[in-house]
């Protein structure tokens, strides 16, 4: 398929961006697990260390690239679309 018909029949792309974030840890109960006591989100930054993926839905909003990444840069997804 053509890059213009795969835009013009509602197709979508969505990136998977991966992220970090850091957390405020709640001191008053440190007694528990560490991972209950997370409060607010105080930052968040990309992962550069890891790889940016690529999902393709269809125009009814249904993943048709799989649920196990495999499109991670341009020439990727252009392929997909192009065997669409």
């Amino acid at each position: 398929m053509e890059l213009k018909e795969f835009v013009q029949k509602g197709y979508t792309i969505n990136a998977q961006v991966p992220v970090v974030e850091t957390h405020e840890v709640n001191l008053e109960n440190l007694e528990e697990d560490m991972g209950d006591n997370l409060g607010e989100v105080i930052d968040t930054w990309i992962d550069d260390s890891k790889l940016v993926s690529y999902d393709i839905l269809d125009p009814d909003g249904e993943l048709i690239s799989g649920y196990k990444p495999t499109l991670f840069d341009d020439e990727d997804v252009r392929a997909f679309i192009a065997n669409l």
